[in-house]
């Protein structure tokens, strides 16, 4: 069964730019793993810093491959201390 996954970011303002080279990186990766259907990075239109991050994987297997990758593990890291609040994560 398909598992999309929404992650919405708030990032500090002066840390945009930096987010955005991440992101960059981590969609790249995402999207060339085995059973990732779709992964897009957003910016909510009114926002110049909350972002969403929109997964769609073949089934469960793939969303558990992606979560142990060492580009995930990476992008977490980096990406946590640049947060404005916790990253609000919904799972369809």
């Amino acid at each position: 069964m398909e598992k999309t996954i929404i992650a919405q970011l708030s990032i500090q303002e002066a840390k945009t730019k930096d987010f955005l080279k991440l992101a960059e990186i981590m969609v790249n990766k995402s999207i060339a793993e085995n059973g990732c259907l779709t992964y897009k990075l957003l910016k909510k239109i009114d926002s110049e810093n909350n972002f969403f991050i929109y997964e769609k994987y073949k089934n469960e297997e793939a969303v558990e491959n992606h979560n142990s990758s060492e580009h995930f593990k990476r992008f977490i890291n980096a990406v946590m201390p640049l947060l404005t609040k916790e990253p609000i994560i919904e799972v369809f």
